[in-house]
C-alpha cells in the first residue's frame, strides 16, 4: 500500500527591503525674525503593542492514547446507545457480545470511537460530537491485503480520525485517515516491524503518533511525524524490555518526552516497567 497524503498545502510569504540610499532632506529655511515661534504640538502616545493571537488549542487533539473497555452488549454503554440502529446494521441485528470499544478525544472536543468484537475483527469507526453521529466508516481497513489485525483509533489531521492496523503478511504497520468531513485524507506506510501482537498508537501535537507493537520478542516503535512521515529506521527502533511483554501504554511527559509502560517477566513475578524516550527515541 503506498502513502499518500491528501490536502497538505504549504504557504510560503516574504517581505523585502529597498537597498536604494536616500537623500537627506534640504533643511528649512530660517523663519524670519518677526514670526512667532510655532507651538509645540504634544507627541502622540505610542500605540499598544498588538499581542500575538493565542493558538486554537481546541484545534488540537488532547496527547494520549485511546481508552479501551469491553462491554458484555452494545446497549450496555450509554455513548453508543444513540448510535444502536447504525451498530445493529453493522453487526446484525442480533449479534452477540462481548464486543471491544477504543475511544479517543480529537479535535474541537469531538471523539473517535472503534467498535469491534471481541477478536479485534469487524470493526466499525464512529466520529462523534456528543450525541451526533458526524460519519461512520464500517469498514476502515477494506482494500489492504488480509488479516488486518489490531485496529487502533488515533486522532488525525484536519480535525479527523485515524486507524492504525497491523497488515500481518506484509509484516507492515499502515494507517488510514479520514477529515473532518469524512472525506480520505492519507494512507500511510508507517514502519515494517517484524511481529506484532498488540498494537499501541498515541498522539501528542508537534511530537505526532507514537506507534508500538509488542510480541513475544519485544517491543519495537516508530514515530510519524505531523507532516506524516517516519522519523526512524524502516523497521522502528526496539524500545522496552527484551522478552514477552504485554501491550505498552504510552505516555507523554511534555512536548518532546514520551514514556512506555508495559508488563513484563521477572523472577519474582511479573512486574510493570517505565522507560523515558525523547523525540529521537533514545532513552532518557
Amino acid at each position: 500500500m503506498r502513502g499518500v497524503v491528501v490536502g497538505l498545502i504549504l504557504l510560503g510569504a516574504g517581505c523585502s527591503r529597498s537597498s536604494t540610499p536616500v537623500d537627506p532632506a534640504p533643511a528649512p529655511a530660517p523663519a524670519p525674525a518677526s514670526a512667532p515661534a510655532p507651538a509645540s504640538a504634544p507627541a502622540p502616545a505610542p500605540a499598544p503593542a498588538s499581542a500575538p493571537a493565542p493558538a486554537l488549542a481546541a484545534d488540537f487533539a488532547p496527547a494520549g492514547e485511546a481508552t479501551r473497555t469491553t462491554i458484555p452488549s452494545l446497549d450496555r454503554d450509554p455513548l453508543l446507545r444513540p448510535q444502536l440502529a447504525r451498530l445493529r446494521d453493522h453487526f446484525g441485528k442480533d449479534a452477540v457480545g462481548p464486543f471491544a470499544v477504543q475511544r479517543v478525544p480529537l479535535a474541537v472536543g469531538r471523539l473517535g470511537v472503534l467498535v469491534s468484537r471481541a477478536d479485534e475483527s469487524d470493526p466499525v469507526v464512529l466520529a462523534l460530537d456528543r450525541d451526533q453521529l458526524l460519519f461512520a466508516k464500517d469498514h476502515p481497513t477494506a482494500g489492504i491485503s488480509p488479516p488486518v489485525l489490531h485496529p487502533t483509533v488515533a486522532p488525525a489531521p484536519e480535525r479527523g480520525v485515524a486507524v492504525f492496523a497491523y497488515v500481518e503478511s506484509m509484516h507492515l504497520v499502515a494507517a488510514r485517515m479520514w477529515a473532518d468531513d469524512s472525506n480520505p485524507y492519507a494512507d500511510i506506510e508507517v514502519f515494517h516491524p517484524e511481529a506484532c501482537d498488540a498494537l499501541t498508537v498515541a498522539y501528542e501535537t508537534g511530537l505526532g503518533w507514537i506507534v508500538a507493537c509488542s510480541s513475544k520478542t519485544g517491543t519495537t516503535a516508530q514515530r510519524l511525524r505531523d507532516d506524516l512521515t517516519s522519523a526512524w529506521a524502516r523497521e522502528g527502533i526496539a524500545v522496552g524490555t527484551p522478552g514477552p511483554v504485554a501491550r505498552a501504554d504510552i505516555g507523554f511527559d511534555g512536548p518532546l518526552v514520551w514514556t512506555l509502560s508495559q508488563r513484563a517477566k521477572a523472577v519474582g513475578g511479573d512486574r510493570t516497567l517505565t522507560f523515558r524516550y525523547g523525540a529521537d527515541g533514545r532513552a532518557l
